[in-house]
């Protein structure tokens, strides 16, 4: 089987952890057996490289022996709408859900993206969602009937328990300073950077003084270290559509603190040692209190049970079959 996958998402030099998951995803693909070719359409500086990558990705699916083709995005699925092979398109969360505007409602270029989305839905053999939250914002029945609820697998050869001290050592941490883990691009609004410092300011009127520790631009290889190192994972973003960073952390054994958002909520009761906090700051900062000073060493053996990455390729190449074998009805 040769699959094209298509995204607006992927790793570069300036920015490694851009798209990992869809590179990681990818990866484990191939290693199942299947011949897969990247083709990146960034449109972060220019919306004219959407209108190119249309075009190349119809010349590409039309002429170079593909089987499918996998869209990752909406918008890309979108574009990938108009070419003549199986489609199959993973939603991830804002391309479904809209991007919030700050006044409970979602901006208006998110407005246009999800019209597009929801034609990509219409139009693929069979949809991907991250969790059940993107599936069931598809309004037609019979788009949410073909759609596998299947999040990002996690390598959990990689993504896994470590010594705390060993890590902090590896990256020139002090060894007992308490690390809060945001592992986010803090110019994203809707990330709530500022709930998290506002969050972590309570704990310290409180008499526990942690550090915010703030991560971005780190290769997605680098990042079981950081894991590792840190005391916890805070989340406290307005909308998420399968957060891989709770997941990976989760995998690591180190305990999330986190709003109510995507499928948080499933991957923290399969696990213990973590919490579920209301989205304010001094409910937040409540839940910091009670993970940071945890007695029971926390398990994510069930998450990585579920997570696994060979698992979740193996259910993935499924679709591709069904794709395949529906396009020929």
């Amino acid at each position: 089987m040769r699959v094209l996958a298509v995204t607006n998402m992927y790793p570069t030099s300036d920015d490694p952890g851009f798209g990992a998951f869809v590179a990681d995803q990818m990866d484990w693909v191939a290693r199942g057996g299947v011949d897969v070719a990247i083709e990146f359409i960034d449109g972060r500086d220019s919306r004219g490289a959407y209108f190119r990558g249309l075009a190349h990705v119809r010349r590409r699916a039309a002429g170079s022996g593909f089987d499918l083709v996998h869209a990752h995005y909406g918008l890309v699925g979108f574009l990938a709408s108009f070419q003549p092979l199986p489609l199959v398109v993973s939603f991830c969360g804002d391309d479904l859900l809209g991007t919030p505007d700050g006044a409970r409602g979602i901006t208006p270029m998110s407005r246009l993206q999800r019209a597009l989305s929801r034609y990509a839905a219409r139009h693929a053999q069979e949809i991907v969602c991250k969790s059940d939250q993107l599936r069931d914002s598809l309004p037609r029945q019979r788009d949410r009937a073909r759609t596998h609820v299947l999040p990002n697998g996690v390598d959990t050869t990689r993504f896994r328990p470590g010594e705390r001290s060993a890590a902090r050592q590896r990256l020139g941490l002090h060894p007992s300073e308490l690390l809060v883990l945001f592992p986010h691009t803090p110019g994203v609004a809707r990330k709530r950077l500022d709930r998290a410092q506002a969050a972590v300011a309570a704990l310290a009127r409180r008499g526990t003084v942690a550090r915010l520790w703030v991560v971005q631009g780190v290769p997605h290889a680098r990042m079981p270290d950081y894991y590792q190192a840190a005391d916890c994972l805070m989340l406290t973003s307005e909308q998420e559509g399968s957060p891989n960073v709770v997941k990976e952390a989760l995998c690591c054994d180190l305990p999330v603190v986190s709003v109510d958002v995507g499928d948080v909520r499933r991957w923290i009761e399969a696990s213990s040692g973590s919490v579920l906090v209301a989205p304010e700051p001094e409910a937040i900062a409540d839940g910091l209190a009670r993970v940071l000073t945890r007695r029971a060493p926390p398990n994510g053996d069930r998450v990585r049970e579920q997570l696994s990455a060979s698992r979740i390729t193996q259910q993935l190449i499924s679709v591709y079959q069904s794709a395949i074998e529906r396009a020929r009805d």
